[in-house]
């Protein structure tokens, strides 16, 4: 069964208020075209990102996020977020800060279907000091030991780009997978862009390469350069120059438009 779709049609299947995650990590494989066009929507959700970026920061400059559950955003060696850094500065973002190792425990939960996950992360660290935060100390039942319990984290919505997918919804991730294949598990709707669309995976994956099986995944699109300036490995390295254009102007609103407008509307091949 084919699960081919359109960019818009994954876009509007999102609901105003919808958690929705974004795959990748930092400056590398980011779905920046579905990222751009969600924005383009004009639908306000609440976000949770496991390693966020430009994906993140796109969202926050357009003005189209409730809240933020992250446990990193930033541009790796390009520096800080720019509009990340102004959203927190400012106060008026709802926020909670996960540790990774928090984060990925909280994705555990939701594959293995219970409501927390125990974890020694974040026990000591500000965390777990801020007003408001989810996190729970609680003694181990067997041992007596101070655990954190983190609940789960279950998206509604996660976009993914990869190196290739199937027509039937199986993808092929080259290079580092990040957590994808978990939030793939802990999501309901599960939209891929790829830079390749095929009949059929090939058999032989080498040890670099990361799947997801097609009974995870709702829909994918062929979107060639979907990642936009982020890396995408082997293909596509970090596009430097493009990527510093975009930090020195983000904070434009009516640069950010336009930017933002060319990504959306490089509609996928059925």
């Amino acid at each position: 069964m084919s699960k081919v779709l359109s960019l818009g049609e994954m876009v509007t299947a999102v609901p105003p208020g919808a958690l929705v995650s974004f795959g990748g990590g930092g400056m590398a494989r980011k779905p920046m075209a579905a990222v751009a066009a969600l924005a383009m929507s004009h639908t306000p959700v609440r976000l949770s990102v496991f390693l966020g970026g430009p994906d993140v920061d796109l969202m926050l400059g357009a003005g189209e996020v409730q809240s933020l559950d992250f446990a990193y955003v930033g541009f790796d060696l390009l520096g800080l977020s720019p509009n990340f850094r102004r959203a927190r500065e400012s106060g008026g973002l709802p926020v909670v800060e996960w540790t990774e190792a928090m984060y990925i425990a909280g994705v555990e939960a939701a594959t293995h279907h219970v409501p927390f996950m125990p974890t020694r992360s974040g026990l000591g660290v500000d965390v777990l000091e801020v007003p408001g935060h989810p996190f729970r100390r609680f003694p181990c039942p067997l041992t007596g030991e101070t655990l954190t319990a983190v609940p789960a984290i279950r998206p509604d919505f996660l976009f993914i780009h990869a190196t290739e997918a199937d027509r039937a919804g199986n993808v092929r991730i080259t290079g580092d997978g990040f957590l994808d294949p978990y939030l793939a598990r802990a999501s309901g709707t599960v939209f891929v862009t790829a830079d390749r669309l095929v009949d059929q995976l090939p058999p032989d994956l080498s040890e670099h390469e990361t799947t997801i099986s097609r009974l995870w995944v709702t829909g994918v699109a062929e979107l060639p350069r979907g990642a936009a300036f982020t890396a995408v490995f082997p293909q596509w390295p970090l596009d430097y120059a493009a990527a510093g254009e975009y930090a020195a102007h983000c904070g434009d609103a009516g640069w950010l438009r336009d930017y933002a407008a060319g990504l959306a509307t490089a509609e996928p091949a059925r």
